[in-house]
């Protein structure tokens, strides 16, 4: 259940409905340059515009959901353009962006704050909404020279883990100067509950002002079938893993387990993705010497055919955000464990209902359920508990989430 908190949640059901019975003739509101457009029974605010804000385009989970709300608010009717720091990344030619982007050209994303504000000026935004760590933090400063920029903020992965795995300017300086440069944020954006409780704590920010808004399941249908060059990894049981080599995705531990399990020639461990740690990893293969058994072909479009044809799927990450995989893995019928670590997998798995929760790091029972999976013991849950708990996630149903909030945010100038 998502709980979603929100200034508009104080008018009632019946408040709403009244307001949208009064004859426009009648509304004192009119005096007071205030309008609204009623649609059904939502309250949508006439002639608002919001600047989502992005250091790059990166082919990362924030960007893609930056894209998606980009485009849902527009299909709404809201004034929305997706705002680069620099255009640059794997979703460059996204189609939203090619038709409602701005390129700041910022000479790099920690040095875009003055560049934002020349478009603050410029475009005269009713709200700012900054993804990605670096945005943030050039919006928080802007803000900071510009008080009267409405900004909103959105977080995507965990705040509470070890200094060593975080954000160099969070390792060196702490939460400290997020906690002085969003204190005065309208909302803040969380994509669980626990990664709520987490702003909340790290940032100082009022629970009113904090809203979980999950990541929603992808909005396309999955890819027919695996790439071809790819189907020689299935002769074998298949346990799949996707994500960025990276220390948080922690691959290494996965690939010890994988290891101490004993499935080398028995199973083959799928790795999908890219990242800074892919030497370390192919090292590491070699050493433990079952490089036959692990294959790690780079990043795929799309996941889910090769979920739908696994025998499992792992998630070993220190840390997560949300950590949607795992929805996408239920969605294709395929088994999942994955580490407890905070935040996401606990919520996405609806605390271990719909597949296993091992204790973040405890790489034997990682191994024990990689040999289930292999064995094709593993428990499955009920269709039905899958499809229910995953309609939550649906693509519409989060855009309309995003929706209600930044409604709620209009200022009284987006409303005149």
């Amino acid at each position: 259940m998502i709980v979603t908190r929100c200034p508009c949640e104080s008018h009632s059901a019946a408040r709403r409905s009244a307001v949208a019975s009064v004859p426009p003739a009648l509304k004192s509101w009119r005096r007071m340059a205030i309008d609204f457009k009623v649609t059904g029974t939502l309250l949508t605010a006439a002639g608002m515009k919001v600047a989502i804000f992005l250091p790059s385009l990166a082919g990362g989970g924030a960007e893609r959901i930056a894209l998606f709300v980009t485009e849902r608010l527009r299909g709404a009717g809201i004034d929305a353009e997706l705002v680069v720091a620099k255009a640059e990344g794997a979703l460059v030619d996204a189609p939203v962006f090619a038709r409602h982007g701005v390129d700041l050209r910022a000479p790099n994303e920690m040095l875009s704050a003055r560049a934002l504000l020349r478009y603050v000026d410029r475009a005269q935004p009713d709200l700012l909404f900054a993804f990605v760590h670096s945005a943030k933090m050039m919006a928080g400063i802007a803000k900071k020279l510009r008080p009267d920029i409405r900004l909103a903020i959105s977080v995507h992965n965990a705040l509470e883990v070890p200094r060593r795995a975080r954000f160099w300017p969070r390792a060196v300086f702490g939460h400290a100067p997020e906690r002085w440069l969003y204190r005065d944020v309208v909302a803040a954006h969380a994509v669980s509950r626990d990664l709520a409780a987490q702003v909340v704590r790290q940032f100082a920010l009022p629970p009113e002002r904090v809203h979980t808004i999950y990541n929603p399941l992808p909005d396309r249908p999955a890819a027919g079938a695996i790439e071809t060059a790819h189907e020689r990894f299935f002769t074998r049981p298949v346990i799949v893993n996707a994500g960025r080599m990276m220390p948080q995705k922690d691959q290494a531990a996965l690939i010890r387990a994988f290891h101490d399990a004993g499935l080398a020639g028995r199973a083959t461990l799928l790795i999908l993705g890219e990242g800074p740690l892919r030497p370390a990893l192919e090292a590491q293969i070699r050493a433990l010497g079952i490089a036959d058994s692990v294959e790690m072909p780079g990043f795929v479009a799309d996941v889910r055919p090769y979920m739908a044809r696994a025998a499992g799927f792992v998630l070993s990450s220190r840390n997560e955000g949300f950590g949607l995989v795992l929805a996408e893995a239920l969605s294709m019928g395929c088994p999942v464990a994955a580490f407890d670590c905070p935040s996401g997998p606990r919520e996405l798995l609806a605390d271990g209902r719909l597949g296993e929760l091992i204790a973040a790091g405890d790489e034997s029972r990682l191994a024990q359920a990689m040999v289930r999976m292999t064995d094709g013991t593993f428990p499955s849950p009920s269709r039905d508990a899958v499809e229910a708990h995953l309609r939550q996630f649906a693509p519409d149903t989060i855009a309309d989430q995003y929706v209600a909030l930044v409604r709620s945010l209009a200022p009284a100038r987006a409303l005149a």
